[in-house]
């Protein structure tokens, strides 16, 4: 007899969504508005896109490609709510019209309920008279909070709603919270009474509301009773718990259902109510709640798939792209936190993950380094726009100055050259040296950016270089232009004039250390952003010395200009190479804030916690 494959039989409302994630680990394609999707004419266009005048489909949103056969269509990333027949929502009364009332419901426009789709006092089955349109406001008035389902769509997009089922109607007594639309996910009820005693409604909208669940509710008004009787401490207590869940589980992206809120909810019984805001209630909340979750199968392990989804959860950025690990990086970094080697990651084990790697790349320590943004280099005796890539060093003042005002960085460094007079790096200081044998160039043949091999011990190769940032010169000093904030530590390199120092970590011979590591250290530092001048010498130095050190290094690519542009685009492949990251300023307050979480960053903090690790460190 045939031997036939399993039958894999599941819920429509747990089915995965292809859309984002894909069998072939191919990442969804984010689409930016006028960008072109489709120049075949076999197609059948759906929202957010339109076509040109010459037959191509394109993006007229900034979203992802959702396509059904030929039906394509991009889901924006980010929007109000846009309503579909027979959702739940949560609104309030924000206008009472001619038979009808207007509801905000976090659209973009308001929402009607109109007097033939509310029930009549008594359940009566009559139409609507001029007595009940006089009597409106004693049923809702402005300011009043409703739970209602959307029952048709209007040509403009506005949504009519209706109160018809007696579950439904206005809400009194309890809290209201608002979310993003996207985080509520979809599920055949939304309407909930949990095992706390409360009632919890998941608007599709967004609107959370949370209140005491009343048993012996009048229901013969139609809807329109409020219970205005005290409630009791406790009851308050439980809702008030469940609603700093629900902002917790909303803070960090997860999905809101009666499941995740519960999960919460019991994990969330060690601590009183007004402590589970504190960042360390918080986090260990977010830690049972978030394995819990992905604890699919529910056996108390995550495997290496349910691991993955908790990767795509958590490398993302707040347009919700998904970044995802790459294969091999993905079973190397499960097997990092798979301690004791068994093919699964425990409690105990996503403990050490959660608090060694999650919290860092959802909380990074932040630090911006600037680096010799001086004088000299942008119009004095070493001006860079003279080089070979003709950079303007001045042009990276402005977008520096913007991300000091914006960015709230945990702290701020800028480094300065500060040379003696007799320098090893100045070519009119070659007189004092004598230059070896096995030197490619000659001491009579050398020119300015030439390198010389200096006699040692040991022997010295140095780049030669016009005088430059002398000590308590002008050219030494920051360009006036570039703002200098308070509490920002100043460092100091290239002070011995018998060695050059690039980076703002280490001389160039490795022999000398500044003063960067200890501050960093002090600050708590995972992230080092660094940019400044110039990009193939200094900047590149210290990106290189970052990584080395172990930090999460982010170099801001429109923040910096350099020397030579060959060099420059080795330096950025060496960045890469080494698991950094190269952005542009747009991009920066996102990255700190925790909001877009790169798995460059990621993978780079894995590796570095494997070697603590295998070294016995805690």
């Amino acid at each position: 007899m045939a031997q036939y494959p399993p039958i894999n039989v599941r819920l429509a409302v747990n089915r995965v969504d292809f859309n984002l994630i894909t069998n072939d680990g191919i990442q969804p394609r984010l689409y930016t508005p006028g960008e072109q999707i489709s120049s075949q004419p076999d197609f059948l266009r759906g929202h957010g896109t339109y076509v040109d005048d010459e037959k191509t489909l394109r993006a007229s949103v900034a979203g992802i490609l959702e396509k059904v056969n030929k039906l394509i269509s991009i889901r924006p990333l980010k929007a109000r709510y846009n309503g579909e027949i027979g959702d739940l929502v949560v609104g309030r009364i924000t206008e009472v019209q001619q038979k009808r009332w207007k509801v905000d419901i976090n659209a973009k426009l308001d929402a009607v309920l109109l007097l033939s789709s509310v029930n009549l006092p008594g359940g009566e089955l009559r139409r609507r008279s001029v007595e009940d349109e006089q009597t409106m406001r004693r049923y809702l008035q402005e300011g009043d909070l409703i739970c209602a389902e959307v029952q048709s769509i209007f040509a403009d997009g506005s949504l009519s709603l209706h109160t018809r089922v007696l579950k439904y109607g206005k809400l009194s007594q309890g809290i209201m919270l608002k979310v993003p639309p996207v985080l509520i996910q979809r599920k055949k009820t939304h309407y909930h009474t949990l095992e706390s005693g409360a009632i919890l409604i998941l608007g599709y909208n967004g609107y959370v509301w949370i209140s005491a669940n009343i048993q012996n509710i009048d229901k013969s008004e139609g809807g329109f009773t409020e219970d205005l009787s005290k409630i009791p401490v406790e009851n308050r207590n439980v809702c008030t718990r469940l609603r700093n869940c629900i902002l917790i589980l909303a803070q960090c992206n997860m999905l809101l259902s009666d499941t995740s809120v519960t999960y919460a909810y019991e994990e969330s019984s060690k601590y009183d109510v007004h402590e589970l805001l504190h960042p360390e209630a918080m986090v260990d909340v977010d830690m049972d709640a978030c394995f819990n979750a992905f604890d699919k199968d529910g056996d108390g392990f995550l495997s290496i798939s349910e691991f993955d989804l908790v990767c795509r959860a958590l490398f993302r950025n707040d347009r919700g792209k998904i970044y995802g690990l790459e294969e091999d990086q993905l079973r190397e970094v499960y097997s990092i936190f798979d301690l004791k080697g068994d093919g699964l990651i425990d409690r105990e084990e996503f403990e050490v993950c959660w608090n060694r790697w999650i919290k860092v790349c959802t909380r990074p320590k932040s630090a911006f380094l600037i680096v010799d943004v001086q004088n000299d280099f942008i119009t004095g005796s070493l001006n860079i726009k003279q080089c070979a890539a003709q950079h303007d060093g001045s042009e990276v003042i402005d977008p520096i100055n913007q991300l000091l005002e914006t960015v709230p960085f945990d702290a701020v460094f800028y480094s300065l050259d500060w040379h003696p007079v007799d320098h090893v790096s100045f070519i009119d200081n070659l007189h004092l040296r004598e230059v070896d044998i096995s030197s490619n160039i000659s001491k009579e043949a050398a020119q300015v950016y030439d390198t010389v091999t200096f006699q040692g011990p040991p022997l010295l190769k140095q780049r030669l270089w016009p005088r430059h940032c002398v000590q308590d010169s002008w050219g030494a000093e920051l360009h006036k232009d570039l703002k200098i904030v308070d509490k920002a530590i100043k460092i100091y390199k290239g002070t011995n004039s018998e060695v050059d120092s690039y980076s703002v970590f280490w001389d160039n011979k490795k022999l000398t250390e500044t003063t960067l590591s200890s501050q960093l250290q002090e600050k708590g530092a995972t992230d080092i952003y660094i940019c400044g001048l110039a990009y193939d010498v200094c900047v590149g130095a210290t990106a290189v010395d970052a990584l080395t050190s172990g930090y999460r290094t982010i170099l801001i690519d429109d923040c910096s200009r350099g020397v030579d542009l060959v060099d420059i685009e080795k330096t950025k492949a060496t960045v890469i190479g080494s698991n950094g990251v190269i952005v542009n300023s747009s991009q920066v307050k996102a990255m700190v804030e925790g909001r877009d979480r790169r798995p460059e960053l990621g993978y780079k903090l894995a590796l570095e916690i494997k070697q603590k690790l295998s070294l016995g460190e805690e």
